[in-house]
């Protein structure tokens, strides 16, 4: 019994022997690997450490909206209104619930008639609205709208990235926030979403800017307030029939600035190339007294 057993293991190990010998074909030898090519690679600019600050102490107060469920945290505005306060500028939040009419022109409406309030009730100087989710109702924009009339200085700011109902508060100063977004397939930093911007017009809000870099920003349409213009190889993802593409405009006797990308503003970005400069002059101009103030054309280049 054990000899029978001893020939029939023999023979499974000759059997699994034999097709080992008859498969082998040696050890495996992996063929030389090419090491990628790195050149093409675009890697992200380095932030700027030689910004500064440089401002003038003022006084004022700022008004923040939230109450249209907008699209942003509070956290992300921190560049500029740690601008906003180092400037002497009182920062206020609109929650949903407070009366606009109060908090911009220091009225409010009684028995149906508009009333004016104390003289002693301090109204905001500035609006902020970034991204709103919920639209302006019709006596909101009037509200706006007058508190325009009056001197007040309002930013509007959108993100293509982010839904909003800008185009509610906007279009009452004839500006149209475009859902589209403006890319770069030769020119950007590292995605061909984030693009640069070297055309300016002139204005207290172009000072100094030679060039920013917007991170997803989309096109703002307007009748001549555009004050940033992309180049020849940025295109809109909407709009095909038009060149002079613009992510920011400046409307109302320089009392309206509209800008599509909040991103810009956020840390890291801030630092890239002249971003923390476009954010102090939008500061600057924030908080400084309303005058009326005309785009200079861009000059055009002799042949």
């Amino acid at each position: 019994m054990k000899k029978r057993i001893a020939i029939v293991l023999a023979g499974i190990l000759v059997v699994v022997l034999g097709r080992g010998v008859f498969y082998y074909g040696g050890f495996y030898r992996p063929p030389p690997t090419e090491m990628p090519s790195y050149e093409h690679i675009v890697a992200p600019l380095v932030p700027s450490t030689e910004f500064s600050d440089a401002h003038v102490k003022g006084k004022g107060i700022i008004l923040i909206d939230l109450s249209h469920n907008n699209n942003f945290d509070v956290e992300e505005l921190n560049v500029l209104t740690s601008r906003l306060v180092s400037r002497g500028l009182t920062i206020e939040f609109f929650s949903l619930g407070a009366d606009l009419k109060k908090e911009l022109l220091g009225k409010e409406t009684k028995d149906e008639k508009v009333v004016d309030l104390k003289e002693e009730l301090k109204v905001a100087d500035a609006y902020i609205i970034v991204c709103p989710r919920v639209q302006f109702s019709k006596e909101e924009r009037k509200t706006v709208g007058d508190f325009v009339n009056n001197g007040g200085k309002l930013l509007l700011i959108a993100d293509p990235t982010r839904p909003s109902q800008i185009n509610s508060a906007s279009l009452k100063f004839e500006l149209i926030f475009e859902a589209d977004y403006l890319y770069n397939m030769k020119e950007n930093d590292a995605n061909y979403r984030n693009i640069f911007v070297t055309e300016f017009k002139e204005t207290s809000i172009t000072r100094a800017i030679k060039r920013i870099a917007l991170y997803t920003a989309g096109s703002i349409t307007s009748v001549d307030f555009g004050i940033a213009f992309v180049g020849d190889n940025t295109f809109s993802s909407l709009i095909e029939t038009r060149k002079r593409l613009s992510p920011l405009a400046l409307t109302n006797d320089s009392k309206v600035l509209a800008v599509h990308d909040l991103t810009f503003m956020t840390e890291p970005y801030n630092g890239i190339l002249d971003n923390n400069q476009l954010i102090s002059n939008i500061a600057d101009w924030l908080a400084s007294p309303t005058r009326k103030e005309v785009a200079k054309p861009l000059e055009k280049e002799q042949p």
